[in-house]
């Protein structure tokens, strides 16, 4: 009876599809981790490795199978971005030139495109010209990313608003009309609508999108820029719209299947932001999910601190295709001023930078010889030589493969879905790059990983450094199924001294999904200017009408989430700046003092402040959510005085022109209080840590690995 109990209980599912692997995590009915799952993802059906996945987690589970009994599925994918990617992507990619692999080359072509853009008539060129910024700035011809609609798929329609929202030149019909035409003989399936300044006033945008929704009704998928975006900044409103359209068949398409297999209310999508969104809202709005997986791991880094008493932590995510990395200081930062494929989203995300750098980035030679190391990866298909499942003829030495030529990965492991490591042909990959570049195999291996490592590093530098931040207070959380290998070189590289690897270090991503919560952010544009001291902005009509908006879709959103009025959290926000200034600080409007706040940011940001120059308050924020439900890490019991030591096994690791032995040991042999001396190799499931020279650890008692730095005082 109590058996029947537990297996019909609700089931959790945490699912995050990334580039390589796809990762599933059930939880028991006390909220702790019970069964894992790893698989190859499937880019060529994302959803197959979903449903392949589940199945396989609760028949590992136990549990009934999701047709007699659904799961309550919470997912993270990478269908957004990789549909981004595939439109913007324009030209042929090579691996390499002649220098290293003659006749072998990764191909990504553009598709032809099937969205559209619709603005004021004489902005048509908004996405062709963008910004003025440089990104290199040395750059005797800089590369200009091209934007993913062509300009004769950017339609003008004659009209006018000006930016207090007056109507300088009305909308006729005749002009919708003829929009209308232009768009059936485009035979588009996406359409992005932006006009000049409809954040003031949107009712062109709204005449047109009802137009178009009559015209076509569901086979027309739209993204109008006052619902999605409503706020000022031509460009960007302009993008992050073009963005969401170019996304929105594919991710329709791929949610419409997941929904049918296991219904519209047992699923939950992982949005850029940290919460989760039913499926209905990620279809209208599915940029939201851009760095949707990602978000994940950082919210489960963050809660891994937190249970382990850290404050501060850098979040290292390295898996087999990228690596992205975030600061928490304690809790992770929202930013609206992100990226997806160059293009900027200026919606509420987790502020992080991605790299690409993952276990399974390629290793090649440039036109001059020199090595280098991704950022195109091999993927899940064919994935790294120790696969076994690239051509033996036209091997590809990825990250991966340079740890197991060194020893790092032993081969008596299998990496997630029983993947057997295949020593001989990792060594055969790393051996083709060095004989074309005279060096040895060894050595050859150490370079793509100092290289990739050196990638990395700047990106630990860009959300730290960059941004005021010393990294050296930090703690660095490595996680994904690569980021135990690099953790401890990393944190040499930019002067950490501490590490803590998480348990299930390689699933953290869908563990952190199962601690999130429903979160619905609303913006609205204000561009009011007041004084210094004007302390009481509540009672600024332009201000009160706004939050007033945001308050009425914040409620309506929450309404369907069922959630106790003690469960729900509200937090409020405006963007503010100097007047003439070109950004905005974001500060919390529920602080006594939302004006005084801003100065001291903006002393803190940029060293000093203007007492007397008015400041500009650029946008009203919403942020509704639930309250965070974390998934409980259960301690770990300590060593029985009379048990032995855990068993380890000798392996033999080149470090430079030498060998040396270094101990593995199986993660689930470790228990709380257990010494980690150098040179050991920690094994596990989903996951590798190595801990190099110089460093040492401790197991806690939550079952984390706290790793140090024999020398406290190292410098990077």
């Amino acid at each position: 009876m109590q058996r029947s109990t537990v297996t019909n209980a609700p089931v959790y599912v945490g699912v995050d599809t990334g580039g390589t692997f796809t990762d599933l995590v059930l939880l028991d009915v006390n909220r702790r981790v019970h069964t894992t799952h790893k698989l190859l993802s499937t880019p060529d059906d994302p959803a197959r490795a979903v449903l392949v996945g589940i199945d396989h987690l609760l028949r590992k589970a136990n549990r009934p199978s999701r047709h007699d009994h659904p799961p309550h599925v919470i997912h993270g994918s990478t269908v957004a971005t990789n549909a981004l990617i595939e439109e913007v992507s324009s030209s042929e990619f090579r691996v390499s030139s002649s220098a290293s692999h003659p006749n072998s080359k990764l191909e990504t072509r553009n598709s032809k495109p099937n969205t559209a853009f619709i603005t004021t008539a004489g902005f048509e060129h908004t996405l062709a010209i963008a910004r003025q910024h440089r990104p290199d700035l040395y750059a005797l011809v800089p590369h200009r990313p091209k934007p993913p609609i062509p300009t004769d798929r950017c339609l003008g329609v004659p009209e006018r608003i000006a930016h207090d929202g007056r109507v300088l030149q009305p909308l006729n019909q005749t002009d919708i009309d003829t929009l209308i035409e232009q768009l059936r003989n485009l035979n588009v399936t996406a359409v992005a609508i932006s006009l000049l300044h409809s954040y003031a006033n949107p009712q062109h945008e709204r005449r047109i999108a009802d137009a178009l929704r009559d015209a076509f009704g569901r086979d027309l998928h739209l993204t109008v820029s006052h619902e999605l975006l409503p706020e000022y900044r031509e460009y960007e409103r302009a993008a992050t719209c073009v963005v969401n359209a170019v996304v929105a068949p594919k991710m329709v398409r791929y949610l419409d299947r997941l929904t049918h297999e296991l219904g519209e209310a047992n699923l939950r999508i992982m949005a850029s932001h940290g919460g989760t969104l039913p499926p209905d809202v990620i279809r209208n709005a599915p940029v939201r999910t851009v760095l949707s997986g990602p978000a994940g791991g950082v919210l489960g880094a963050a809660a891994v601190a937190k249970h382990a008493d850290v404050e501060g932590i850098i979040s290292f995510d390295m898996g087999g295709t990228s690596t992205d990395v975030a600061l928490c200081d304690p809790k992770a930062v929202l930013t609206s001023e992100g990226e997806a494929g160059d293009l900027p989203v200026r919606l509420p995300m987790i502020d992080m930078h991605t790299v690409g750098a993952g276990g399974g980035s390629i290793a090649w030679l440039d036109p001059g010889g020199a090595l280098r190391v991704g950022p195109q990866s091999a993927g899940a298909n064919p994935g790294p030589a120790c696969y076994g499942r690239q051509q033996p003829d036209q091997p590809l030495a990825t990250v991966t493969d340079a740890h197991v030529a060194l020893g790092h990965l032993p081969t008596d492991i299998s990496l997630g879905e029983d993947l057997a490591i295949d020593r001989a042909r990792a060594e055969a990959a790393v051996h083709t790059i060095a004989t074309r570049a005279n060096l040895a195999l060894h050595d050859t291996a150490a370079g793509i990983l100092r290289i990739a490592e050196a990638t990395m590093a700047r990106a630990v530098h860009r959300i730290s450094l960059q941004r005021g931040r010393d990294p050296r207070r930090f703690t660095l959380v490595p996680f994904g199924g690569a980021g135990g290998l690099h953790a401890c070189r990393l944190a040499d590289a930019v002067g950490i001294t501490r590490v803590l690897v998480p348990q299930h270090a390689g699933l953290l991503s869908a563990v952190g999904m199962l601690g999130a919560t429903p979160t619905y952010t609303f913006s609205h544009a204000l561009l009011v200017t007041v004084q210094p001291d004007d302390a009481n902005l509540e009672s600024h009509p332009a201000v009160q009408a706004a939050f007033a908006t945001l308050k009425q879709q914040a409620d309506a959103a929450m309404a369907n989430e069922n959630l106790p009025d003690a469960d729900r959290l509200d937090h409020r926000a405006i963007d503010m700046r100097y007047l003439g200034q070109s950004y905005e600080i974001t500060v919390p409007f529920d602080h006594p003092n939302p004006i005084a706040r801003f100065l001291d940011e903006h002393q803190r940001l940029y060293g000093y402040t203007a007492a007397d120059k008015p400041i500009e308050l650029v946008a009203a924020r919403w942020q509704a959510s639930g309250r965070e439900q974390p998934v409980n890490i259960p301690p770990l019991a300590p060593r029985n005085e009379n048990s032995p030591p855990p068993a380890t096994r000798d392996v033999t690791v080149h470090e430079g022109e030498h060998q040396h032995t270094w101990h593995a040991i199986p993660r689930d042999a470790l228990r709380a209080n257990d010494r980690l001396p150098p040179r050991t190799i920690i094994t596990e499931y989903s996951a590798t840590t190595l801990i190099p020279p110089d460093w040492h650890g401790v197991v806690n008692t939550l079952g984390q690995l706290m790793l140090k730095r024999q020398d406290e005082h190292h410098q990077p």
